[in-house]
């Protein structure tokens, strides 16, 4: 794991937990940085930040159960039963 992915994992954890203290957290990164001449991790910390959310929204969206999910579903369950009776 490279130093942005810690960073960009450690700051979605923080901002997980407390959302509204989001932009606190932000600002004290940044000072760190700073502070420890890594100001140039800015850019790769927010891009692999956002693809930590863009994950995270997929996986919300494919877990969802959907009609069309839920009718094919039920479908392939009784096709497997049909087949195992005459099979």
């Amino acid at each position: 794991m490279t130093i942005h992915s810690s960073y960009a994992r450690a700051l979605h954890a923080l901002v997980k937990e407390n959302p509204k203290r989001g932009k606190e957290y932000l600002k004290n990164l940044t000072a760190i940085l700073s502070r420890r001449g890594h100001q140039k991790l800015l850019r790769p910390i927010f891009a692999e930040y956002q693809k930590i959310e863009l994950h995270g929204e997929r996986l919300a969206s494919q877990s969802s159960i959907t009609p069309q999910k839920e009718r094919a579903r039920v479908l392939l369950e009784l096709y497997r039963t049909l087949t195992k009776i005459n099979g």
